[in-house]
């Protein structure tokens, strides 16, 4: 596994297991099954509900605590600092722990500002390791970093080989703030298993497209939380350390960014 030194100085996994629309009934069995594959780092969130079988897997999987790296989100659109502090709360009675690697604010909603001071406070407690936003872009972005005390770690968006967020990873870099790719397989649609390109570099490794698309973010910079419940598709996913993409095999990939998002959340329409 490779790590990425975040502008805080927490060392956090290129790659994690996202548990996005995992059932609370696979949920623990899916992240037990991923820390024994080799999994450090589990992304989930208040709005999956399945924060509190995450917590579970965490202390029953055997790995010392410390070795693991949780994040969550919280979603609802808080407009006080009760409101965000309740939120908070009511994640950590779910998760069960101690504290949270990562804690991120899901969406630019209510009053990001406020939420974030409350974020910082915590921060500052020592109930998070590290702090950052998902899904803001340049026209909410200033809302956070625009005096704020602690500097967000990671921005987490939708970032895959057919939107590889070029302008995202640009406009962050002048504030040392890491791009998060969720869904960094396109939802495993859009033809992404079949496209050519892939697949032709992937023969050159013993690869297969899935892997060159998901190198392809991590060799970038990009940290990475593919979904899976499979535990092939598990070992898959994490098997990207032992081959290294050449400058034409970037190029080639990068051809193929369509600019665009797939999943039809928001994204960075008219927002640079």
């Amino acid at each position: 596994m490779e790590y990425k030194t975040l502008n805080n100085g927490v060392e956090m996994p290129m790659v994690g297991l996202g548990v996005y629309n995992i059932s609370r009934r696979e949920t623990q069995r899916v992240v037990e099954q991923a820390i024994e594959v080799g999994y450090r780092s589990i992304d989930t969130a208040a709005m999956y509900y399945n924060e509190r079988e995450v917590g579970e897997a965490v202390k029953a999987c055997g790995v010392p605590r410390r070795q693991l790296f949780v994040t969550t989100k919280i979603c609802d659109p808080c407009f006080t600092r009760d409101e965000t502090l309740r939120s908070v709360e009511q994640s950590m009675k779910q998760l069960r722990l101690d504290y949270v690697d990562l804690m991120l604010l899901h969406w630019p909603v209510g009053k990001p500002a406020v939420m974030w001071q409350a974020l910082e406070e915590l921060y500052n407690q020592g109930l998070f390791r590290a702090i950052g936003v998902s899904n803001f872009y340049p026209n909410t972005f200033p809302a956070i970093v625009n005096g704020a005390r602690v500097m967000p770690v990671v921005n987490q968006c939708e970032t895959h080989v057919l939107y590889q967020q070029r302008k995202m990873r640009e406009y962050l870099s002048p504030y040392n703030v890491a791009l998060e790719a969720w869904s960094p397989l396109a939802e495993g649609g859009h033809g992404i298993f079949k496209d050519r390109t892939l697949i032709n570099i992937g023969e050159q490794y013993g690869k297969t497209a899935a892997q060159v698309a998901l190198k392809f973010l991590v060799q970038s910079g990009v940290i990475i939380i593919p979904k899976t419940t499979r535990v092939e598709r598990m070992r898959e996913n994490i098997d990207l350390f032992d081959f290294t993409l050449s400058d034409n095999d970037l190029a080639d990939i990068t051809r193929l960014d369509t600019g665009h998002n797939v999943t039809g959340w928001p994204s960075d329409a008219l927002c640079y």
